[in-house]
This record gives C-alpha cells, sequence and structure tokens, in this order.
C-alpha cells in the first residue's frame, strides 16, 4: 500500500496591477509565501478517489465534491490506474485571503500523480489545476517559495474576473523569484467579519472593473520599485512603506472597502500595538503584518482581544514538501 503526503503552504496576495480598459496585459500581481499554517495532503492508495476534510474549518461540500470531479478527470487524462481516499488536515484556512484553493488542488493533484508514479511537468500540472487565470502568485509559490511579481497574461478582451472564473488558457509570466528576508509576520482572521462567498467576490470584479489607467500604474510603480525592490535589498522599512502603499492604491482601497469600518478599526488598532505595517491578502478578511520580533506577542495578544484567530509566521522562500511512502 502507497501513501503520498504533500504539505502545501500558504500565500498572502498584496495586490493585483493592471486592470484598466486597453490594458497591453492583464491583472498581474505581487505576492509571498508563508511557513504556514499549511495544508497537510495525504493520500492512500484504495479501492476509489474519495477527499475528506478534516481540518477545523473545512470547505463547503460543494466545493469539496468540485476538487474529487478535478481530481478523478485528472486521472482519466494522464491514464492513472490508482486510486485513493484524500485526507486534508492541518489549519490552513479557506477564503479567508491564504490561497487554500490553490494550494490544496495543486498538493491534491500531485499527490495522486506520485501515487501513481506519474512525472507530470509543473506547467501541465498547473493547467490541468485550473488557477492562475487572475493570480500568478499561488501557482508560482506552492512550487518554488519565495516572492513574485507575475506581469499577467496578454489582454484578449475578456472581462476581469476572479481566478474561480478565469480559465487560464496561457499561465502568467512572472520575474525571477526574490527570496524573502525572515521578518517576523502575525496573520490575524477576524471571526467577526465574514468573508465573501465566491459569487460576492465574482460580483465585486463586475462592479469595480475596469479602473483608471492611473491606477494600474500607480500599483505597477508601488509593486516593482518599492515592495519588490525592497525584498531583493532586504530593506524591512521600504518594504513596509511599499505594503502600506499597496493598501492605498485603488484596487486595494475597494477590496478593503468591502468590509467598512470593522476592518479599518482592526487595522489601526494593530498599528497602534505595534506593527510597522498592516496589509490586506486577496480580497480578506484576513489582514497581515510586519513588526519588529519583541513587539509580535504585545501585537498578537491585542488581535486576540480584538476577536481574531492569530497566527504567527514568517516568509518561506521554499514551495510544498513532499513524503512518499511504500507500505
Amino acid at each position: 500500500m502507497r501513501e503520498v503526503r504533500v504539505d502545501a503552504r500558504p500565500r498572502l496576495h498584496l495586490g493585483l496591477l493592471s486592470l484598466h480598459e486597453g490594458a497591453v496585459r492583464k491583472n498581474g500581481g505581487i505576492g509571498f509565501a508563508v511557513e504556514g499554517p499549511v495544508a497537510e495532503i495525504e493520500i492512500r492508495e484504495g479501492s476509489r478517489l474519495i477527499v475528506h476534510d478534516d481540518r477545523p474549518l473545512p470547505m463547503a461540500p460543494g466545493e469539496r465534491d468540485l476538487l474529487s470531479e478535478l481530481l478523478e478527470q485528472f486521472a482519466l487524462d494522464h491514464d492513472m490506474a490508482r486510486r485513493g481516499a484524500i485526507r486534508i488536515s492541518g489549519c490552513m484556512r479557506t477564503h479567508v485571503g491564504m490561497g487554500s484553493a490553490t494550494a490544496i488542488r495543486l498538493g491534491a493533484m500531485e499527490a495522486l500523480a506520485l501515487l501513481n508514479e506519474a512525472h507530470i511537468a509543473t506547467d501541465r500540472l498547473v493547467a490541468a489545476s485550473g488557477r492562475g487565470g487572475t493570480s500568478g502568485i499561488g501557482i508560482n509559490t506552492y512550487f518554488s517559495g519565495g516572492l513574485v511579481c507575475d506581469l499577467g497574461r496578454p489582454s484578449d478582451g475578456s472581462p476581469y474576473m476572479p481566478s474561480s472564473r478565469t480559465m487560464p488558457i496561457r499561465l502568467p509570466l512572472s520575474l525571477p523569484i526574490v527570496p524573502m528576508p525572515p521578518w517576523p509576520i502575525l496573520l490575524c482572521v477576524p471571526r467577526s467579519i465574514a468573508p465573501k462567498t465566491q459569487q460576492e467576490e465574482i460580483a465585486f470584479f463586475e462592479r469595480t472593473t475596469p479602473l483608471p489607467a492611473s491606477a494600474s500604474f500607480e500599483a505597477s510603480y508601488v509593486a516593482l520599485f518599492e515592495i519588490y525592490a525592497a525584498a531583493a535589498e532586504s530593506d524591512y522599512h521600504a518594504f513596509c512603506r511599499g505594503v502600506m502603499q499597496m493598501q492605498a492604491t485603488a484596487w486595494k482601497r475597494a477590496e478593503r472597502a468591502e468590509y467598512g469600518e470593522p476592518l479599518r478599526a482592526l487595522s489601526m488598532n494593530l498599528l497602534d500595538a505595534g506593527a510597522d505595517c498592516v496589509g490586506m491578502s486577496s480580497l480578506g478578511p484576513m489582514l497581515f503584518c510586519f513588526a519588529e520580533p519583541t513587539r509580535i506577542a504585545a501585537i498578537a495578544g491585542r488581535a486576540k482581544a480584538l476577536n481574531c484567530d492569530v497566527y504567527r509566521t514568517s516568509p518561506a522562500n521554499a514551495g510544498r514538501s513532499v513524503a512518499k511512502t511504500d507500505a
């Protein structure tokens, strides 16, 4: 009996970049991998393919069924004879901004391929996952970690949509991945702010895009000349300034406005407690903050008092880990 385990790391998505009408390239983005909380994906050889989600806050039954169907089709398309029970555990959260959809899809598909001793090229694995149509961050950090700045893909006239509704005909083009320095990070998931549903996310894109061209130019400048450059030069204070500047760009302001005063108040409280910068990952509502090591504990205490689930972590410069055993 064969078993395979893949531990997939989360990613923080700082913002999309090119969202204006007539853009030469669309979407783009910047973000980086963090060490945890991870999603542990195990597959044990069995008679049929079935998915169990044992995380404290599992995905919805419909999402689990969709993942099962995707994996079954992946196995059929690549002539894989072996099936098995897939068990998802760990504390990676769904629908809060950790990139769980991409990480779990890729992890489950890679585990199934390894169970069948099938060597699937990275680009084919990503294409089969159906992810990467809007953002190239998670599909890169899954394999490599580090900080990723992706330049999107050529515009084709189609409307701007989230990854859940965009099939990747052509994967995003990314700049060289930059290793992140080991700066402490705190992830704060507010219990009192409900995450957006898939339909709410789609509606948000429909009413918010396209943006003015100047908004794309500003976000791209911040991503490249402030965040990407600061990470490459290990300039902590410049990096934090860049994170805060990204929060002030048009797209990020619109994302944050979806949660109104409660999210703004939480951000201000984290800054007041000693955070050097606070950002929202993807469409949230999870916030992340950077701070000096001596202040992290106090900030975590403030976040917990404000009814947040808190995770202490740091940037990850490696992708998923894989283990295979033959029982």
